[in-house]
Order: C-alpha cells, then structure tokens, then sequence
C-alpha cells in the first residue's frame, strides 16, 4: 500500500475548512484498555434505518423474517393474511427460505411498517436492507491509538455518519489493529473526503470480502443455507475438513496443490474480481437509473436542436505512395444535428444501454481513481470510455 502525501491526493492533509457537518453530542462509553473493546464496531446510539420522505424512488422494499422459525417457504397466500390490515403495499415478494420482501410505493407507508402490530402478534421481524439507505466507505492510514468511539467523535462529512469500525486481524490470541477504518453513512452516495480533527481523508469504496461456502467450498453463498454435499478444502474429497487425514493438498476448484480457501487459487482470484465488478456496477447503476434523474428544463429558445444521428456520405482521401498504388481511405462519418422547434430531449441516451453501460464504467474508474477527481481529470475518462 503506498502512502498519501505530497499532493492533493493525500490520505489525510491539513485545511481550513470548518463548514463541515457536525454530529450532534453524545454520550461516549467509558475508555477501555481492552483491545476487544476498544476495537469493537462502534454505532451511533438510539439509530434506526428509514426511508426520507423526500426520497425519488419508485419502491420502497422491507424485508420480513420469522423470528423462530423460516417463513420463506410457507404458502403465499397464508403469509398474505399476516399483512391483510397493512395499508401501502404494492408487491410481496419471496427472496429466500429465510425471508421475504414487502414492496411499499411510498416512504411514510414503509416506515410505518416497521412497528405495525402485525410483526408482533405474528413473530416477525421486519427491517429496510441497509443497501437501501446506507454506504460504506473506507478511510486509510488512521493511527492505531485511536478507538473506535474516538474515531466516531471527531470525525466529520458531509453526510451523517453512523458507525465506525476499524479492520483488525488476528496474530495468534493477540488482536492486531490495523490503519484502515470502515466508516457508514446515510444516503445512497459517499462523501468524497472526512474530516478527522480537521485532517482531510479520502473516502473509498468499501467493497465486501467474496463469500465462499465452508461446506462445498464454492462461492457466493454460505454454509448455512447450503444443500450440496460436504467436499474437503484440503484434499477434495467427499467428506468435511475435520475428518481429512490426508497429507496431499488439492483444491476442488482449480485443482492446484493449496487449500479450497488459499487466496492465491486463481479460481478464487478470478472470482473476486468478478464480484467486486457486480459490487461496483450495482452500487453506481443507480446513479444513472431513469428514476433519479433530474427533471429537465425546457430550452429557453423557440428554437432548439434535437441530436438526433444521421450519417452523411463523406469523400475518399487517397494517400499517393511512389512504391504501390494508391491506397484509398474512408473518412470517418459525420454525425450532423437535426434542428427541431420543439424542447431538448435526452431521452434517447437514457435509454440507450451502451451510453448508460459507459457512464457507469467512469463512475466505476474514478471511484477507483488514485488521482483527484477534477473536471479535467473526469472529462479526460468520459471521453476516453465514449470513444472506445
């Protein structure tokens, strides 16, 4: 990892800004020698995810769990008598064996789901997935000293900040911190920078580790929801990890002498960045999403122009060459507006897939992006992405 400093790319600089967004006050726990404690993820006291009243969505989705048994799987039609008294929903849907989502068309009616007397008399639990309404960033080379609530106190941005958790790792029964920290805030967009004690950190993306079963050892599930037979992450075999004696290391996977769980398998290589592509494309998809698009304002002409793509014939350059006969090269097509006394519209880009495909792909690069994010610098990879 190399170090910030020296630029406006830094990790963490000095400046002078004080307009930022303060948290209010709140009554921190009691400092604690211990690492368990002093590491532990800290929250914003007394907080609840809900949807803002002035949200543009077109859906407000709640997932609804049983709290003693799995209501996934049980009919339809007798899980809609649990909700035949709850006013605003428009679909119901079944996601898992574990779980399913209530779809509302307005934010009020969503929120007021989470304490109907429905969930209560039926064991329920309902809550909005925080995809819905949080973030999750991380901020780099932050001093090891500081605990979590520390962190959470002095930190400050442009969006409301709800928890903090700094990445710690495990050497023997010693707990390690280490200089990076997760931090969540409310809304659908993070923050470009945080202020701690006045000291400017970029903000990264915070992409979740790729989730490998320890039962199969394949990827994108878990163990607990699992039905394929038990497969051996040491040698392969038809049996759990716990029962293996032998000696000869073979990947299910790849086939490689390493274990299933080896971060160097090429399979499992291969398959984490594929998810941090899916990861990185549904959280950016939504900025480019028809739905959250600003209303567009009417031209204040009578006449303006609709650019709509025509290609024109164009003439032949030919390149004389003393050693071959003329070669004869196509001058590229000239795209030409057509003018329209009506509005501007842009609805042919918003439903153009490629157009849409390229902008999410920027969005992507600068959030990976190294460099600062100036005009110049966006300009140069929009028009790069377009032109490929």
């Amino acid at each position: 990892m190399e170090p910030e400093s020296g630029g406006d790319d830094d990790g963490c600089m000095a400046t002078p800004r004080t307009t930022k967004k303060r948290k209010i006050k709140e009554q921190l726990p009691a400092a604690s020698s211990s690492p368990e404690d002093k590491y532990k993820p800290y929250f914003k006291l007394e907080y609840k995810r809900s949807y803002p009243d002035n949200s543009s969505k077109e859906e407000f989705p709640i997932y609804v769990e049983g709290i003693n048994e799995k209501i996934g799987n049980k009919n339809p039609l007798y899980l809609s008598k649990f909700f035949k008294n709850v006013k605003g929903i428009v679909e119901k849907r079944r996601l898992n064996a574990n779980k399913i989502m209530v779809v509302f068309k307005q934010a009020v009616a969503a929120n007021d789901f989470l304490s109907h007397s429905c969930l209560k008399e039926n064991n329920l639990k309902a809550y909005i997935p925080a995809a819905s309404v949080e973030r999750t960033g991380t901020i780099r080379f932050v001093d090891k000293e500081s605990s979590n609530a520390e962190l959470y106190e002095k930190l400050m941005a442009d969006a409301e900040i709800i928890a903090v958790r700094r990445f710690t790792k495990k050497v023997g029964q010693e707990i390690v911190p280490l200089t990076t920290v997760s931090v969540t805030f409310v809304g659908t967009s993070l923050p470009q920078y945080v202020f701690l004690d006045k000291w400017r950190y970029r903000v990264y993306t915070y992409v979740p580790p790729l989730m490998q079963c320890f039962k199969c050892m394949k990827f994108r599930h878990n163990a607990k929801i699992c039905r394929n037979d038990d497969v051996c992450s040491r040698c392969s075999g038809a049996h759990s990890y716990k029962e293996c004696s032998s000696d000869i290391l073979k990947c299910c996977n790849c086939g490689g002498d390493h274990l299933a769980i080896s971060k160097f398998c090429p399979i499992k290589i291969e398959q984490r960045k594929r998810h941090e592509s899916n990861y990185l494309t549904r959280m950016y998809s939504t900025v480019v999403s028809n739905k959250d698009f600003p209303a567009l304002t009417k031209a204040k002409t009578d006449k303006s122009v609709t650019f709509a793509l025509k290609t024109k014939s164009t003439p032949v350059k030919k390149i004389e060459n003393s050693h071959e006969s003329p070669i004869t090269v196509p001058v590229s097509t000239v795209q030409t507006p057509t003018t329209n006394s009506n509005t501007l519209t842009y609805d042919y880009l918003v439903k153009d897939d490629i157009f849409l495909q390229k902008i999410i792909k920027t969005l992507v690069t600068l959030a990976n992006s190294n460099k600062t994010n100036t005009t110049t610098h966006i300009k140069d990879i929009l028009i790069e992405n377009l032109t490929k």
